[in-house]
């Protein structure tokens, strides 16, 4: 009987540690904007589009940081198009303020200069609007593939395990 038990023990083991490896391999911090900014990536001059919600009192919304621009609020929501002010590459910051409440939010666009096959500059690379479903290049979707199968493989085992120990004592 205490071998039984043993044999369980490691198979409940197996489960475990098939499922820590998936939850250790999978976790990485979550990065959030407040403001849709699309494009995400853009060239010197091309023109974004910065969307967000303020209170349902507010009418107007100003854009600070990497762009200027004023729009209207409807039904506490508000898009307004932009051109960028900044002409270097890199990652920049918008911040937007709902008139009347006072709230702002930020968010960030990338300004790039990527080759095409054709030797055009146009942007390139995933879009990093920071959430909303939209995943880089580099989720590690295999470590969770892994922990999965180990942990399939545990259960399977404790499965085969009692079915065996049940048929010896029967």
């Amino acid at each position: 009987m205490r071998i039984v038990s043993a044999r369980n023990a490691v198979a409940c083991s197996a489960v475990l540690a098939g499922c820590a490896a998936g939850a250790v391999c999978c976790g990485g911090p979550a990065l959030a904007d407040d403001l849709d900014v699309s494009p995400n990536v853009v060239r010197p001059g091309q023109t974004v589009t910065v969307s967000g919600g303020c209170q349902t009192t507010d009418r107007y919304v100003t854009l600070s940081g990497a762009v200027r621009g004023k729009g209207v609020v409807n039904d506490g929501w508000f898009s307004v198009s932009a051109k960028p002010i900044r002409t270097r590459d890199g990652r920049y910051t918008i911040t937007a303020k709902c008139i009347t409440s006072n709230y702002s939010q930020s968010g960030s666009f990338t300004i790039g200069q990527g080759k095409g096959r054709d030797g055009e500059t146009r942007p390139h690379g995933g879009a990093m609007t920071g959430g909303g479903g939209t995943q880089g290049p580099d989720v590690p979707w295999t470590g969770l593939g892994l922990g999965m199968l180990a942990g399939a493989a545990g259960i399977g085992g404790a499965a085969l395990m009692r079915a065996r120990a049940t048929r010896t004592h029967a």
